[in-house]
């Protein structure tokens, strides 16, 4: 009787345990790479949020001209920043680039939308001294500070499970920095709120 060589090769047993112990390390790993993508489509929104109000306070001192900077969210997290130049303001949810109300500069669309950003919820949108309830505040056209003197802006984002915020804040003299609000959701690379 001649016994058969094993050959080189895996056995069903084998293929089955490691298929097993994959199937087992993905469904690990998938809602660990459920918050990455939500903490980069916040830290995306903040960053686009950010640039929109650096690019209002920008064209107030150019233009030498008061810029407005409208915000807007909703029960259901529909959000949206907006700018155009004049003091009376716009209406960032408006699409019709026709209307007197669409937020432009020089033509151009000016506004983020929460639209891009699906997991990303607007929690706290306020200014320390809201024109007549209106949600807009204004570039002064000197200095680049909000007006009157003494305004701040704060819009305060949060990723759709919790985890992550980020707050997009403009001081009363002009300074914008995005920051972490919560201590416990934080975004790594982004200092505190409170420093």
């Amino acid at each position: 009787v001649t016994m058969l060589k094993n050959t080189a090769g895996f056995t069903l047993i084998e293929l089955m345990v490691v298929i097993a112990m994959l199937g087992i390390s993905i469904a690990l790993a998938f809602p660990s790479w459920e918050r990455v993508g939500q903490k980069r489509l916040l830290t995306s929104a903040a960053e686009r949020v950010a640039a929109s109000l650096a690019v209002a306070q920008t064209e107030a001192q150019k233009r030498n001209h008061t810029v407005s900077l409208a915000y807007n969210r909703t029960d259901n997290q529909n959000w949206c920043v907006g700018a155009v130049v004049g003091s009376s303001g716009c209406d960032c949810s408006e699409t019709d680039p026709d209307s007197d109300q669409y937020c432009t500069i020089d033509g151009t669309a000016a506004s983020v939308e929460s639209t891009s950003f699906s997991t990303v919820n607007l929690i706290e949108a306020s200014d320390s001294q809201p024109a007549g309830g209106n949600s807009y505040v204004t570039f002064d056209p000197v200095r680049g500070i909000l007006q009157p003197n003494g305004d701040r802006l704060q819009l305060t984002f949060e990723s759709s499970g919790g985890y992550f915020q980020l707050r997009v804040f403009i001081s009363p003299t002009g300074l914008l920095k995005i920051c972490n609000p919560n201590s416990d959701k934080q975004v790594g690379g982004y200092p505190s709120c409170a420093a």
